[in-house]
């Protein structure tokens, strides 16, 4: 069985990773400079991306769509 100091000091650690992971993933996002600022695609900015896909056609690129699922 743990310890009073041993379960508190569990809990401390455990707090201050979420803390670090709600920061890391709550901050704005940072984008190297000359580069456009990150967005999140939706169907109101749809017709945004489209534009800014067909206007790079004679360079490679890259859609990357992530899903928790």
């Amino acid at each position: 069985m743990m310890t009073r100091a041993t379960a508190i000091g569990a809990m401390l650690v455990l707090l201050l990773l979420l803390l670090l992971a709600a920061r890391a993933f709550l901050r704005p996002s940072t984008v190297p400079a000359g580069q456009r600022p990150l967005v999140r695609l939706s169907s109101a900015n749809h017709a945004d991306f489209k534009a800014a896909f067909d206007a790079g056609a004679g360079a490679p690129r890259l859609v990357l769509l992530l899903s928790p699922t």
